[in-house]
């Protein structure tokens, strides 16, 4: 079997339960904050949380298996010390094959707006479920260099990891791709300004498109760095058990160099490449904010108001 063939293969293969794993076994992508890092969540316990301790978490919500990685923003403290809202702002993966009590719960969200990041391919036959009463927007979040939309089917993931040299470094500049000129960001911020919440942001994982939107949501809510970066490697705890325990028909190479971990899990390089392109050329976050969506001081300061307690 060929590098792409095995590629393709061990990507199409996917657990169909995932259970909770022993205690004591780590990411290697997790542990990069400091302990003083770490306070930008109320309620969260100053040392480390233990392993699969995700109702610890401001953000949990029960009722939906760990990799659809779906959670809400509210609880997370602000420079100014305020607080983003809760049931306001929720991120996660694709709406897609709910069971009835999972519909209940999103029906509980009382969600106005659903922005969906994936390519037009990664939809067909995997479509959201739309509560009564909310919007529905599909809107890529990443284009390759030629202008397509980024597909991150476990067949288009494959191919993409194949046909590039250094996937990992593309896959960075595919990030920081997101700040500018992005029509889903663009479309994000309308939809915060006007007053479209709650709302459910998300891609195929709810990681990495998923991530740099979340991430932009909250350096707009004034949150610091460390704790945007705490709340985007909590999809690493999320999908832990996949992460670490590829399949084992996956070939050697894939694992030792990273790309496992990487194609499952985010990296924190990743979003510190995010933070460094949106602060280039901009003395402060908020000139970022002003140049690249046209939000000055006083609609800076109504949508923290807004969403923020």
């Amino acid at each position: 079997m060929d590098r792409r063939s095995a590629m393709r293969q061990a990507l199409r293969t996917r657990p169909t339960s995932i259970p909770r794993r022993p205690s004591g076994r780590r990411s290697p992508m997790r542990g990069c904050l400091l302990e003083e890092d770490r306070q930008g969540f109320r309620d969260l316990p100053h040392e480390r949380m233990a392993p699969m301790d995700l109702a610890a978490t401001s953000g949990h919500i029960p009722g939906f298996p760990l990799m659809m990685n779906l959670r809400e923003l509210g609880g997370i403290e602000s420079a100014d010390g305020r607080y983003v809202r809760y049931g306001l702002l929720y991120r996660g993966a694709a709406l897609t094959g709910l069971g009835p009590e999972q519909r209940r719960i999103v029906d509980g969200f009382g969600l106005r707006c659903i922005l969906d990041l994936r390519a037009e391919t990664e939809t067909d036959g995997r479509e959201d479920y739309v509560p009564e009463g909310a919007e529905y927007h599909r809107i890529a979040g990443m284009y390759d260099a030629a202008g397509n939309e980024m597909d991150f089917s476990p067949a288009a993931v494959a191919n993409f990891l194949t046909m590039n040299n250094d996937p990992m470094e593309l896959m960075g500049a595919l990030y920081t791709s997101m700040t500018h000129s992005n029509p889903a960001m663009h479309a994000l911020i309308d939809c915060l300004i006007a007053g479209k919440a709650p709302l459910y942001l998300h891609c195929s994982a709810g990681k990495d498109r998923t991530g740099v939107a979340a991430a932009l949501v909250l350096a707009l809510l004034g949150v610091s760095d460390a704790a945007i970066v705490r709340e985007f490697l909590l999809t690493n705890e999320y999908r832990a058990e996949l992460i670490e325990n590829p399949p084992a028909e996956l070939p050697e190479w894939v694992t030792s160099s990273g790309l496992w971990a990487r194609m499952n899990g985010v990296d924190e390089r990743d979003l510190l490449a995010v933070f460094a392109s949106m602060d280039e050329g901009h003395a402060t976050r908020e000139e970022y904010f002003a140049y690249e969506f046209g939000l000055d001081r006083a609609a800076l300061a109504a949508l923290r108001n807004r969403y923020l307690e």
